[in-house]
């Protein structure tokens, strides 16, 4: 399953918020250095979809705040 995913980064809190059936803006804490906002991104998909973070994938929109994410399971 494919999800499209916008990221507000350098909030206060960690919150995912479903718009659409597969559309989700996510905060997450971290600032948008080194990659560490996608970590915490990843880290917060899995929580809230109950699954590994091994089985949520990035494939596009490395460097953008719009981006798919494919959840494998």
């Amino acid at each position: 399953m494919d999800i499209n995913v916008r990221v507000k980064t350098g909030k206060k809190e960690n919150r995912v918020i479903k718009n659409d059936f597969a559309d989700y803006e996510v905060w997450v804490k971290s600032p948008p250095i080194r990659g560490l906002a996608n970590k915490e991104l990843i880290k917060v998909l899995a929580a809230h979809f109950n699954v590994k973070e091994y089985d949520l994938r990035i494939i596009k929109g490395l460097t953008s705040p719009f981006k798919i994410l494919r959840l494998i399971k």
